[in-house]
Formats: structure tokens, sequence, C-alpha cells
């Protein structure tokens, strides 16, 4: 670990948030597992793609929820065959 993390993690347990040094780690290591999904879309393509929502909410042009996720996992799985080949 680079001393800036280290110092990141001592301050973090010292504030008072944490109570052990391995404490912020797994907080931040929640936090990528969280954010990982998000990195299977393009730079700009999660906004121009919620951006597409907002407008079809507003012109009535909805389905239902699970028809929305079905599509999802539909186009996450054709993204995730395409950088394979």
């Amino acid at each position: 670990m680079t001393g800036r993390i280290q110092k990141l993690i001592k301050d973090r347990v010292e504030s008072g948030k944490y109570r052990r040094r391995k404490d912020p780690v797994s907080a931040a290591m929640s936090s990528l597992d969280q954010q990982e999904p998000f990195e299977d879309f393009a730079l700009g393509e999660l906004d121009r793609l919620l951006n597409k929502g907002e407008r079809d909410i507003t012109d009535g042009n909805v389905i239902d929820g699970d028809q929305a996720f079905a599509e999802l996992r539909r186009l996450s799985t054709k993204r995730h065959k395409k950088s394979r080949t």
C-alpha cells in the first residue's frame, strides 16, 4: 500500500468513523463491487440511456418492470459475448 492510502486509512480510523484499519478497506471494496456493473457501459452510454428513458416516460412509452429487466439482461449478455470475440 502506498503511503497516501495508509494515511487515508489512518485518518478514517482516527476520526472515529471506523474502528479498525481493515474497516475502511472493506468499505472501499464494497463500493467497488457496487460500481463495477456500470463499467459494462461505454463512456457516456449510461447517460444517453437514462436520458432516453426519461423522454420515454414523459411520452408514455413505458413497459412492465419485468420486461425492462429481461431486456437489460439480454443486452448485458450480448455485450459480454461481443467482448469475448
